[in-house]
Formats: C-alpha cells, sequence, structure tokens
C-alpha cells in the first residue's frame, strides 16, 4: 500500500472507487476533475492524496483544497465569521474515503497527515471541514477531534442540495454537517 498524490490521470478510477465506496454519483466524473485541479495550489504541490495497492487500485482518498482554490464544501453552508483563521489563509477538507476492508487500520490518518504537511508547507493558517455528524459510531466526529479540529456551528440538511441517495437511507441526503475548524498556527503535523 502507498500513499500518493491525486493525479489528474486517477480521476476514472477515484470515481469507481467513490462509486463503490460512498454511493453511486455522489461524485460525478467532471465534479472530480474540477476537484482534482482545486487540490493543486500556485507553486504545483497536490493537496489531495489517494491510497493505493500494489495493484493499482484505489483504497483510499483524501480530498483536501489550498487557502483560495475554494469556496464552499458539497453542501453551501459556511460560516467564517466565527473561525479563527480568515477565509483567505483556510484551507479545506472536503472528503475521506476509506475502503471498508481497511477500515480501524490507520489509513484515514495516514492521507490526512499527507495532507496537513502539505498545506501546513503552503502557509495555510487553518483548515475548515464539514463532519458527518451521522457517520457510524459517530466516527467522522472522533477522527476530527483526536487530530485537533474545534466544532464551531451545526448544519442540519447540509447535503440537502446534493443530487445523492443517501447511503445511511437510501433517500434523498438530509443528513447533518458539523463545520469544524483546525488551528494550524497551535497544531503543527
Amino acid at each position: 500500500m502507498r500513499i500518493r498524490p491525486f493525479e489528474e490521470f486517477d480521476v476514472n478510477t477515484v470515481k469507481d472507487f467513490t462509486d463503490r465506496t460512498v454511493g453511486q454519483g455522489y461524485y460525478s466524473l467532471e465534479e472530480l476533475k474540477e476537484k482534482q485541479k482545486q487540490s493543486i495550489s500556485a507553486n504545483g504541490n497536490i493537496c489531495s492524496f489517494v491510497l493505493e495497492d500494489e495493484k493499482g487500485r484505489i483504497l483510499g482518498l483524501r480530498l483536501a483544497y489550498p487557502a483560495g482554490n475554494w469556496d464552499h464544501g458539497k453542501g453551501s453552508k459556511l460560516r467564517p465569521d466565527l473561525w479563527p483563521t480568515e477565509l483567505g489563509k483556510t484551507g479545506y477538507f472536503q472528503s475521506l474515503f476509506v475502503s471498508p476492508e481497511l477500515q480501524g487500520q490507520g489509513w484515514g490518518p495516514k492521507l490526512s497527515q499527507q495532507s496537513l504537511k502539505v498545506l501546513t508547507t503552503l502557509g495555510n493558517e487553518g483548515i475548515v471541514t464539514h463532519c458527518w455528524k451521522e457517520s457510524p459510531n459517530n466516527s467522522s466526529y472522533r477522527y476530527l477531534r483526536k487530530i485537533g479540529f474545534k466544532e464551531i456551528i451545526t448544519h442540519p440538511d447540509y447535503w440537502v442540495d446534493v443530487d445523492y441517495i443517501c447511503t445511511r437511507d437510501g433517500n434523498p441526503c438530509h443528513c447533518t454537517a458539523i463545520e469544524m475548524h483546525l488551528d494550524l498556527r497551535e497544531n503543527r503535523p
């Protein structure tokens, strides 16, 4: 297994992975192409990473964007007025997915640490994310708290405007997001 930057040539394989792992159509092919481009900083550093096995299969993904390359997450609710860092100096963690057979083995944190290193090197002062409140065993929230993220505000029905059938209940998604912030000035990877 190896962790490496999410490159343009990975888009089709990442689409297959997200369709299997997250749900059919959570990301369109065009959206993933855009997300891959968004993850590239002005100086060419890639902030998003994939987990690849020895056969070249993608088994994990961390989407992350440097400050200035994003304006909101999958939903549109965002409260930068509540953050300790300025929007223009804050990166974004969009999604972290690990194949079910590898969950609980530390690959999610390893993917995130790679993104954190790049974002810190680029001078980002903070990172914001929208945590899935209904994640199994509250794993998303617990994981983010463990690496230093702090809760900012809760957004009910965060994904309601996303044309997506929720894997939780098979209906259009009405899950809740917890907007969270990591102050990189205090928490260095």
